[in-house]
């Protein structure tokens, strides 16, 4: 949600209390006094929002300050970003042209950007406990490329190429894995190995991936999201969920059509099909 301020500007308000100020080209003197009048360390950086430079260097005067920084467009100059010693927030996409060097960085905790040959130093974020990668590539087609995290509680991928999740049992405090738009991915069986810690699952427009039986032997999951993927041969599974609060499979069709597996359980979202057991509309809360 976005808010403006008494002084016009334009607040962004999140969950858990976050609130970044969208930085204004032509007011940027009252947008840095602003962020440190009010001790707000998070801005975000928005041609749709204001600000319509090509060049950074407003941020030369926010290098003790800035805690956290989101760029979604990619026709800025990063040079000064690696002179942000202090984030622990940063949100980017590829510029095709800077390195950011995320050792420059130490108390980083939350990173979303491309995977790039111009991101450097992943491993050295031993902080890092919610990480999103879009493109993320690999020769072994696995997550076996990825530093080893020992804090990381949330991996989100976006647009990969892995064929497997082989690798993903070294992040052993991982609570939420978010999959979108993996067309090659064709098995999920190694996030068994997180049976007592990962809670969330979602897979999104991933094609391939049938063997979802897994699933039944990952314990601790709470929530389940299967949307436009392969085909699930059965939801018998979820009968070995004991915690499971909440699963929805949109666009992704279920076999033997029995759907009296989810009863019980507080959010069930589906798309109606012939050949299901029960209609959407009988799980809904009243």
């Amino acid at each position: 949600m976005i808010e403006k301020t008494k002084e016009g500007l334009k607040i962004l308000k999140g969950l858990n209390n976050y609130q970044a100020l969208f930085i204004d080209s032509a007011r940027i003197d009252d947008c840095i006094s602003y962020l440190f009048k009010n001790n707000l360390r998070y801005i975000e950086v928005n041609s749709f929002q204001g600000y319509r430079l090509r060049d950074l260097n407003f941020l030369t005067r926010l290098e003790n300050h800035l805690e956290g920084i989101v760029i979604p467009e990619e026709h800025y100059d990063y040079t000064l970003i690696n002179r942000l010693h202090k984030l622990k927030s940063l949100g980017m996409v590829d510029n095709g042209k800077d390195t950011i060097d995320l050792s420059h960085f130490p108390d980083l905790e939350s990173l979303s950007c491309d995977y790039s040959v111009r991101l450097k130093g992943l491993k050295c974020c031993k902080g890092l406990k919610d990480l999103t990668l879009t493109s993320y590539k690999s020769k072994s087609k696995d997550l076996t490329d990825l530093p080893w995290l020992e804090n990381l509680s949330v991996l989100s991928l976006l647009k990969t190429g892995i064929t497997t999740l082989r690798g993903i049992e070294r992040f052993e405090h991982l609570k939420e894995l978010k999959l979108f738009s993996a067309p090659k991915l064709e098995t999920i069986a190694s996030m068994k190995a997180l049976s007592n810690t990962l809670e969330y699952i979602e897979i999104d427009k991933c094609k391939k991936v049938s063997d979802y039986q897994i699933l039944g032997e990952v314990k601790a999951l709470r929530k389940i999201i299967l949307s436009e993927s392969g085909e699930i041969e059965t939801l018998a599974f979820i009968k070995l969920l004991p915690s499971l609060e909440f699963i929805s499979f949109w666009g992704t069709n279920v076999l033997d059509g029995d759907i009296s597996y989810c009863e019980g359980i507080s959010y069930v979202g589906f798309d109606n099909k012939r050949h299901y057991t029960h209609k959407a509309e009988q799980f809904e809360r009243r």
